[in-house]
């Protein structure tokens, strides 16, 4: 009977400690995937100012960057 009770008791804290777990792998996804259209948009706010960069020394004939 006590051995029934420890495999109970072993079984319930097993799921609680895997519970813990991907409670915390699904907050940690969720967070990187609720940075990636902010990602986005910096890679396209730098691509547009480095195109601008490039088009001033273009237009201005620099030669070094």
């Amino acid at each position: 009977m006590a051995q029934a009770i420890g495999t109970i008791i072993f079984v319930v804290l097993a799921l609680v400690v895997v519970g813990a777990i991907l409670n915390f792998v699904f907050a940690a996804l969720g967070i990187v995937f609720a940075l990636i259209p902010i990602l986005i948009k910096l890679a396209i706010i730098g691509g547009i100012l480095y195109l601008a960069w490039m088009a001033y020394c273009k237009l201005t004939h620099r030669t070094e960057g």
